[in-house]
């Protein structure tokens, strides 16, 4: 058995899960909060954006973090006031958010870098010197070689997922979340502020997508390519509906969809080139295979006649 090849694969899975994990653990909260929100594709997509664009421009990484948190948050405000102040549409209003994230960007990067595929900004974020030497775990066998030289952002997304399910479980916020959620008119009744509950809730989903989108363009490639986010939005609003909107089975289904990603990478270096462009439907099919597999009990419980057996 090729150990030295399994380490590899784990600790691709590790790199690859962490957008999944963050965008999953931040659309619980909304979810559980009542808001269909499927504009972290789109909010995902601008931060990686908005994260290379302006380190590029400022010479700084820090200015372009700041700028992906804040168009994440701006985002994700819009969306609050169509949709929770302004009773629109959910879906369309996500759906407008999704579209402006493919079309702006590459607007922008033809008007002013002749280019509207990529911009490359590696003068200024270099991913080498993105990951960190963990003493800790430098002499640890094989946790080294899966959890050591990982970026700021992974060890922090590992943090930022056990203090949310700590908050959803655990405190007064989360509990107004889950009533919220599922019954609003009654906590409107005990007087929790509903609507105030579900913006914080999409603040804390426009944090982890805009972290997401960071680790994806500053910290492993040090550019922006068009379709960046590649689906993770939606991949991740599958793993919130397989796990039930519960946290931790949810972030379990986000790193399986990882772990795929992380095994289409390595098995793409040993296949010819025309099975490897065939084997970008993996993670896709992934989500089907799951939804089959989780919803089939629930099918067979249902009392429509079409779902019976004969």
């Amino acid at each position: 058995m090729n150990w030295s090849l399994i380490l590899n694969l784990l600790n691709m899975t590790v790199e690859a899960s962490i957008p999944y994990l963050l965008i999953t653990i931040g659309g619980v909260f909304v979810a559980r909060a009542g808001v269909f929100n499927i504009s972290m594709e789109g909010c995902t997509e601008f931060s990686a954006f908005a994260g290379i664009i302006m380190a590029f421009i400022s010479g700084k990484v820090w200015v372009g973090v700041v700028s992906a948190l804040g168009l994440a948050i701006a985002l994700n405000s819009l969306f609050y006031l169509f949709t929770v102040k302004l009773k629109g549409n959910l879906s369309v209003v996500g759906t407008g958010i999704n579209l402006m994230a493919q079309c702006i960007p590459p607007c922008i990067l033809q008007a002013f870098y002749s280019s509207r595929s990529n911009l490359v900004a590696t003068s200024v974020v270099d991913p080498a010197t993105m990951r960190v030497d963990v003493p800790v775990l430098r002499n640890i066998p094989i946790l080294s070689d899966i959890f050591n030289r990982q970026t700021r952002i992974t060890y922090l997304t590992f943090f930022v997922v056990a203090i949310l399910i700590v908050v959803m479980y655990r405190t007064k916020f989360g509990t107004y979340v889950r009533v919220t959620g599922e019954n609003a008119s009654a906590a409107k009744s005990v007087g929790i502020k509903t609507d105030r509950i579900k913006f914080i809730c999409l603040v804390i989903s426009a944090v982890t997508c805009a972290l997401a989108g960071l680790n994806l363009s500053v910290e492993q490639l040090g550019m922006y390519t068009i379709n960046m986010s590649a689906n993770r939005g939606f991949i991740c609003l599958s793993a919130i509906n397989c796990g039930r909107k519960d946290p931790e089975k949810a972030c379990v289904y986000a790193l399986l969809f990882g772990f795929v990603r992380a095994l289409q990478t390595v098995v793409n270096n040993f296949v010819p080139s025309a099975i490897s462009s065939l084997l970008g439907i993996l993670p896709y099919v992934t989500i089907l295979v799951v939804l089959v597999i989780v919803e089939a009990p629930n099918a067979r419980k249902n009392h429509l006649r079409i779902f019976r057996e004969v």
